[in-house]
C-alpha cells in the first residue's frame, strides 16, 4: 500500500500509468474548462498558468482505474479494500515543518486571488475552489472530521461554503459551535493524492478520528502539521491550506450558488449558506492548485466520481455486516452515484430484498436512489448483462422495494423538499427456493465439440442408425451427447440416422437437458 504521498509523486504515478496528460504550454485560466471538457478520461496537469504562480491539476480521480491505482488493486476489489482500510486505526504524528509552510500569509496579507480562479460553468454564482478537504473538530468532543465541500469566492479573504446537507458532520459541527455561541475553526486543504480523498469519504462511526483512519490507508501514521492561526492539524502533504473561521453564529444567510453539480445540472439553485473568514493561507511555493472536474457535458467522467468507490465500500460493508453473501458492488458512472448494483449469493429467500433495503440506506453519502441486486452469474461490470438480467430476472409486481422519505443529496432536482427522496430497489436475482426451476435462468452457452478424433472410421447411415439405437437404449441421451459421441462422422449421416429413430423416441421432462429415450 502507498505511504503518505506528495501530490507531485502522485502526478508522476498517474503519468507513468498513462492516466495523465501534461500540458507544458502556458494557458489562461479561462481556457481551463474547455481543456477539461476535451480530455474527460484522464487527469490533466497544466504546468504554467498565466498570471499565477501555481500549476493546475484537475480530473485526477475521474474513473475506477484511478481509484484502483490509488488502492493498488483491481477495480472490482476497490470497495473491498476500502472497507478493510476504513476499519483500521493508526494514530497520527505531528511534524514541525512541511512544504505547505514555504509561503505564509496572515491577516491583511491573505489574498485568495493568488489562486488560479476561473468560472467553471456558465451559470455558476462565482469562481469556486472545489477540491476542498474541510477539516474541523467537534466542539463538544474534539474529534476530527474531514470531508469534501465546495466554496465560492466572495472577497480576497472571504468565501461562502455549501453546507446545506443536514446529515454532514461539518454542518453538525457548525451547529454545535453556534449552540455554544461560537464560530467554528476550519482548515481547507487544497491539493492531495487520491488516497487522502478516499480516506476522507470512508464510512466510519461519528466518534472516529478521521486522521486515524487515514493512517490505516497509509499503513503508517499520517503526518500532520499545526495551522498558524487556528487550533487545527492538517496533513503535511497539503499543497495549499486556508485557515478559516466559519461564521456559525451568523447562520446560513449568505448567498451561494448556483453551481454546475455532479448531476450535470444546476440542481441546487441559489442557496443561503455560511460565510468563511480566511485568517491565513499557507502553501508550497510555486505549488499545485488542484481543481475538481464536475458536471459539464460528460458528468459521468468527472472527479465527483470519487463518490462511487466510497458508496461502493459503504454498501459492501453494510451487506457484509448483515450477513449477506456479497461478491461485488458497483456504482455505474452514468448513474452519477445515484444507482448501485450488487452481486450476491442468496442464502435465504429474503436475502435479495433485505440487500436492497441496506443498499438504499446504509451510505453516509445518502445515496443511491436506485439499487439493483443480481445473482452470481451476472457480470455487474457489463452494462448489457445488467440490462439482460433486468429484462428477464425482474418482475415489477413482486421484485420492487420502495422506501419513502429518505435522505438524499440536496442537488437532486427532483428532491422535494430538498434533501428528501423516495428510493427504489429492483430484485434481479434468480428466484430462491425449490418452487422455481433454476435451470430456466441458466445462461445459454455455445456448443464446442472440439476437434474430432483422429483416424476415425467413417460409418454409413445404416451403421450409425443401429449404433445410435443401442447408445440411446443404454440410457437417455441429450442431442449434445449424441453429437459428441459421433463427432467426426459425416453430419448428414448423423442427422439421417437420428431421423430414422425419431418416431420411436420421446423426451424425458428432466431439466436441464431433457434427453431422448425410447417409448417402448
Amino acid at each position: 500500500m502507498s505511504k503518505q504521498q506528495s501530490l507531485s509523486s502522485f502526478i508522476q504515478s498517474l503519468e507513468k500509468s498513462n492516466l495523465l496528460i501534461r500540458i507544458k504550454e502556458p494557458k489562461r485560466v479561462d481556457q481551463i474548462p474547455q481543456i477539461m471538457e476535451q480530455n474527460p478520461t484522464k487527469a490533466i496537469f497544466i504546468e504554467k498558468i498565466i498570471d499565477s504562480e501555481f500549476s493546475v491539476l484537475t480530473n485526477a480521480y475521474s474513473n475506477h482505474e484511478m481509484y484502483a491505482q490509488a488502492m493498488e488493486c483491481d477495480k472490482t476489489e476497490v470497495p473491498i479494500k476500502l472497507t478493510e482500510k476504513s476499519k483500521g486505526r493508526i494514530k497520527p504524528i505531528i511534524v514541525d515543518d512541511a512544504p505547505c509552510k514555504q509561503v505564509i500569509l496572515k491577516g491583511e496579507d491573505v489574498d485568495l486571488t493568488k489562486l488560479p480562479h476561473f468560472l467553471h460553468h456558465d451559470r455558476d454564482g462565482h469562481a469556486y475552489t472545489n477540491d476542498n478537504l474541510f477539516i474541523s473538530k467537534d466542539p463538544n468532543t474534539g474529534i476530527y472530521d474531514w470531508g469534501i465541500y465546495r466554496s465560492m469566492f466572495r472577497t480576497k479573504n472571504e468565501k461562502s461554503v455549501d453546507m446545506t446537507c443536514t446529515s454532514h458532520r461539518q454542518r453538525l459541527n457548525a451547529m454545535a459551535a453556534a449552540a455554544k455561541g461560537q464560530n467554528l475553526e476550519v482548515a481547507i486543504v487544497i491539493g492531495g493524492p487520491t488516497l487522502d480523498k478516499l480516506a476522507a469519504l470512508s464510512g466510519v462511526p461519528v466518534d472516529t478520528d478521521d486522521f486515524e483512519v487515514l493512517g490505516s490507508f497509509y499503513e503508517a501514521p499520517a503526518k500532520l502539521i499545526k495551522c498558524e492561526t487556528i487550533d487545527i492539524l492538517v496533513p503535511a502533504n497539503a499543497e495549499i491550506v486556508l485557515e478559516c473561521e466559519l461564521m456559525a453564529t451568523e447562520g446560513l444567510v449568505y448567498d451561494e450558488g448556483p453551481y454546475g453539480e455532479f448531476t450535470g445540472t444546476y440542481g441546487g439553485g441559489l442557496k443561503q449558506n455560511y460565510r468563511l473568514k480566511v485568517k491565513a493561507m499557507t502553501y508550497v511555493k510555486n505549488g499545485i492548485y488542484q481543481h475538481v472536474t464536475i458536471g459539464g457535458l460528460r458528468p459521468w467522467y468527472s472527479d465527483n466520481m470519487l463518490q462511487l468507490p466510497a458508496i461502493e465500500a459503504d454498501i459492501y460493508n453494510g451487506l457484509k455486516a448483515a450477513s449477506i453473501d456479497v461478491k461485488e458492488v458497483r456504482c455505474p458512472k452514468g448513474g452519477l452515484s445515484n444507482i448501485a448494483y450488487a452481486k450476491i449469493s442468496p442464502r435465504g429467500a429474503g436475502d435479495a430484498k433485505q440487500a436492497l433495503g441496506i443498499m438504499l440506506t446504509c451510505s453516509k453519502q445518502s445515496l443511491p436512489k436506485i439499487a439493483m441486486v443480481f445473482s452470481e452469474n451476472i457480470d455487474i461490470w457489463d452494462d448489457d448483462a445488467i440490462n439482460s438480467a433486468m429484462a428477464f430476472c425482474y418482475m415489477p409486481d413482486r421484485d420492487t422495494v420502495i422506501i419513502n422519505g429518505c435522505n438524499t443529496m440536496t442537488v437532486d432536482p427532483k428532491s422535494k423538499p430538498a434533501g428528501v427522496a423516495s428510493k427504489i430497489g429492483l430484485d434481479c436475482t434468480i428466484p430462491y427456493g425449490p418452487e422455481w426451476n433454476h435451470d430456466e435462468f441458466e445462461k445459454s452457452s455455445l456448443t464446442n465439440l472440439g476437434e474430432p478424433p483422429k483416424d476415425i472410421k467413417t460409418m454409413t447411415e445404416e451403421e450409425i442408425t443401429i449404433d445410435m439405437e443401442a447408445f440411446i437404449r443404454e440410457k437417455p441421451r441429450a442431442w449434445y451427447d449424441i453429437l459428441k459421441h459421433y463427432h467426426g462422422q459425416p453430419y448428414p449421416n448423423i442427422y439421417r440416422a437420428f431421423g430414422n429413430l425419431r418416431n420411436k423416441l420421446n423426451r424425458e421432462n428432466q431439466s436441464p437437458w431433457y434427453p431422448y429415450k425410447f417409448m417402448d
